[in-house]
């Protein structure tokens, strides 16, 4: 079950499909972004050894993940556009606390972000028009699901029972943010 607690604009997908390669340069500068969020969390945290292993992992599949999607991009002839930045990821990372909760919701925002990109993948995987990357889409997703459930349950590890609290209230502010951004070709 999603911690999403709105489902995204059906709109999106046509936004999505308009520039397919815009959306993939896109999707290819977030898998980047997470390998490098994941990295820079094992940097600042390094006596959490459950977390320097599972983020580490991550963070090697997520750069996977970046070079599928740049690989496709590339087979399609297109390159890797200059990143423009995530208003939807700037804007959630301006909700995380400072202090004792700064790892919680730091790790409840990404688990928000995963969660958001695995429904927008499922969306995408569904009406791609090539076979190919339907299915890199569908088996993205899969690990999608995975990292967000990593990513509660390390911050559920660090901040007990609390933490769950603390998701109820990101994940409404997840919603504003979504509703209102604008849609286009990227993932968030």
């Amino acid at each position: 079950m999603s911690i999403l607690r709105s489902a995204t604009d059906p709109a999106w997908i046509a936004a999505a499909l308009s520039d397919l390669d815009a959306t993939l340069g896109d999707h290819a500068h977030c898998e980047k972004k997470a390998a490098a969020s994941a990295l820079r969390l094992v940097g600042d945290h390094p006596g959490r050894p459950r977390l320097v292993r599972a983020l580490a992992r991550l963070a090697q599949e997520e750069l996977k993940h970046f070079l599928d999607v740049l690989n496709e991009l590339q087979r399609r002839g297109g390159m890797l556009p200059p990143d423009g930045g995530d208003p939807y990821v700037q804007a959630l990372l301006r909700l995380v606390g400072s202090g004792a909760t700064r790892l919680v919701d730091q790790l409840l925002v990404f688990a928000l972000v995963e969660a958001r990109s695995l429904e927008r993948m499922l969306l995408l995987g569904g009406r791609l028009p090539d076979e190919r990357l339907r299915e890199l889409y569908r088996r993205l997703a899969q690990s999608e699901a995975g990292h967000e459930a990593l990513f509660v349950e390390l911050a559920v590890e660090a901040g007990g029972e609390a933490a769950r609290a603390r998701l109820a209230g990101l994940a409404d502010a997840e919603a504003r943010i979504v509703a209102a951004l604008p849609l286009g070709p990227r993932m968030h």
